[in-house]
């Protein structure tokens, strides 16, 4: 005992005090924030937009008609396929006011971003898709441009289909196409007296009423059909013999093989028998 409270006492006094763990929290925490500062990379922030003034012509503001009807949810997907080449066409224009001539290079537009902006927008501005695209004022301009020439293209290559879709219209009911592969031909007398014969009349010997009556004398003359009588038991009478002698009920279930439920059942309707013979 004194051995192991020495030890304990040898071991309090490595502990560390409230100050020592303060001032290890605080040396951790800072190398943990300069650590992350190394190995996250930077986000860039965007610049405030200045508020424009009110003077001149307000910005032109596009409405969506494909939004809900284009997207990762949707039957047509993030990419129609009745839009793919009007798309593909739109961005790879000169966006850029640069020829190969002069050692300039043409850059396409991200298609990506196009379908971003038709599932994302209910109306299309400049502002809108620099805010949603996180773009400078002047690189979303041409995407604002794209979204204007795309537009009345898709909504004149739309498929029947999404039209109705869109338009909540229903589909002009189509004719229906009949043909008849068998031509109705005349039946030979033969048939038709055969026909006649199978539908013909039962009343021509009898009336109706006389019908009636008969089925019913047939149906009241028939005699019932008797119930099966009940079999008993065939090892019964050497129970009741069994019970008579005063056996117990588990040492005859033993030797009959009756299981003691029934023997118990067989018991009481020989003790309601004796009663009632008694009172009698």
């Amino acid at each position: 005992m004194k051995f192991a409270k020495l030890e304990i006492a040898q071991d309090a006094d490595k502990l560390l005090t409230a100050a020592e763990l303060n001032a290890l929290d605080i040396r951790l925490a800072a190398n943990a924030e300069r650590w992350l500062e190394k190995k996250l990379p930077i986000t860039k922030s965007k610049n405030s937009r200045k508020p424009k003034s009110n003077r001149g012509p307000k910005p032109k503001v596009l409405h969506n008609p494909f939004l809900g009807f284009i997207g990762r949810t949707t039957l047509w997907g993030r990419y129609p396929v009745f839009a793919l080449d009007v798309m593909e066409g739109v961005i790879r224009l000169e966006w850029h006011n640069r020829t190969e001539e002069v050692g300039g290079k043409s850059t396409p537009l991200a298609l990506s971003r196009i379908i971003l902006i038709l599932e994302s927008l209910p109306f299309v501005s400049n502002e809108k898709v620099a805010d949603l695209l996180q773009l400078g004022e002047r690189h979303a301009r041409r995407y604002f441009k794209a979204i204007e020439i795309i537009l009345p293209a898709m909504m004149a290559a739309r498929p029947n289909s999404l039209i109705e879709e869109m338009e909540h219209t229903e589909p002009n009911p189509k004719p229906c196409e009949w043909e008849d592969r068998y031509e109705a031909c005349k039946p030979s007398a033969e048939t038709l007296e055969k026909l006649h014969y199978d539908l013909r009349t039962l009343t021509q010997y009898k009336t109706a009423e006389e019908y009636d009556a008969e089925m019913e004398e047939q149906c009241f003359a028939s005699k019932p059909t008797p119930f099966p009588t009940r079999q008993h038991h065939p090892k019964k009478p050497e129970v009741t013999k069994m019970l008579a002698d005063g056996m117990g009920i588990k040492s005859i279930e033993r030797q009959t093989g009756v299981a003691a439920k029934t023997i118990r059942k067989w018991r009481d309707e020989i003790l309601a028998a004796q009663v009632e013979q008694r009172a009698a």
